[in-house]
């Protein structure tokens, strides 16, 4: 589990560093400090620097490189993940911790005279082009990325994304909740999971904290799934199911979340804006999900919210739980700073209930 997390020259942070992190920990703060910045920097980390993670991160934000005619093309602005958005021969950024996962360092270098041209094809000018340098330790478990001369990254599947000698099973599970949930066919292939390790129970059990009356999920295949993911919900046995998306993005929300807490067993669920589409009412109860889970399970899970509604939520829970002290965290982003604001239980209780302000 990490405790101290440190970024250096990552996307906004020159230099930031979170301490005192807990096994649930919610991340508030202002707009643009950086928030699902931290996200990406612990799934990155746990990845050991995973170029399809780095990736991953740069669809999400809708990073593309743009040709001087306009045309979006299929290249990756890499220099976006780095402080001040630009790069040269030199340039370097940095995620780590002193708790077992090490460091993962991301380099920008010139491409060396003895490489193969099928990887780097020297220029008119006899220049190298730039090369992207993932140090992950030791020596031999580097990897290395040709970028065009401003800095994108041509990326392909089939290009390697961890070194013959690394074994990925020995990687931590880890699963992104963005904002906008989780795509339908990644909650199906996580329903799959689930069914064999015959565990949809706890998934349905989590729905019931919007529908009481939830008796199944199912998950349609074929032509009958659609674009909306053929995800249907029944609520009395005998009657015809329902599709997810005729109750709210609550429901899809609460099914991505569980979903993915039941395939992270030992390791890492984050959830940006965890609180999307769910009433006040119900903040108390997600978070008796997300903490047992994680607690149940060895989960650490990252979080982020704008919502106070949110925060109340979880001082209600803490205010019942004092067995929760060492469990959960609320860190504030500040960027003025050079390291987040940690709240513990107390902390958290004493401000709800003072009303002081935490975002």
């Amino acid at each position: 589990m990490i405790r101290t997390l440190r970024l250096e020259n990552y996307r906004g942070f020159k230099e930031y560093e979170l301490r005192d992190l807990a096994r649930v920990n919610l991340l508030v703060g202002p707009n643009d400090c950086g928030k699902t910045s931290i996200l990406e920097a612990v799934e990155l980390l746990v990845s050991r620097g995973d170029p399809q993670v780095l990736v991953e991160s740069m669809r999400r934000r809708g990073e593309f490189h743009v040709t001087p005619d306009g045309r979006k093309i299929s290249l990756y602005p890499v220099y976006h993940q780095f402080h001040g958005h630009g790069i040269g021969t030199g340039s370097s950024l940095s995620i780590s911790s002193d708790d077992g996962l090490g460091q993962v360092r991301i380099d920008i270098v010139e491409g060396w005279q003895d490489e193969s041209h099928e990887l780097f094809d020297v220029s008119e000018a006899g220049l190298l082009p730039l090369a992207l340098l993932i140090r992950r330790g030791r020596e031999e478990e580097n990897l290395k990325y040709p970028l065009t001369q401003d800095g994108a990254l041509a990326w392909s599947r089939s290009m390697p994304r961890r070194p013959p000698r690394s074994r990925q099973s020995t990687l931590p599970p880890a699963q992104f909740v963005t904002a906008e949930s989780l795509r339908p066919r990644d909650m199906a292939a996580l329903w799959d999971h689930v069914l064999v390790d015959r565990r949809e129970s706890e998934v349905e059990s989590a729905l019931r904290i919007l529908q009481p009356d939830l008796d199944s999920i199912r998950f349609l295949t074929g032509d009958a799934a659609g674009r909306a993911g053929g995800i249907v919900l029944g609520f009395k046995a005998g009657s015809r199911r329902v599709p997810i998306g005729s109750h709210g993005d609550g429901m899809r929300r609460l099914l991505a979340v569980s979903l993915s807490l039941v395939r992270a067993a030992g390791g890492f669920v984050l959830i940006d804006e965890i609180d999307t589409g769910l009433h006040w009412t119900v903040m108390e109860g997600m978070w008796k999900l997300v903490v047992s889970a994680a607690m149940e399970s060895s989960i650490q899970v990252f979080a982020t919210t704008h919502s106070l509604d949110c925060i109340i939520g979880l001082a209600s829970l803490l205010r019942d739980r004092p067995d929760l002290a060492d469990s959960v965290s609320v860190q504030k982003i500040e960027r003025r700073l050079d390291h987040g604001v940690s709240f513990d239980r107390k902390d958290i209780v004493t401000a709800a209930d003072l009303s002081i302000e935490m975002r």
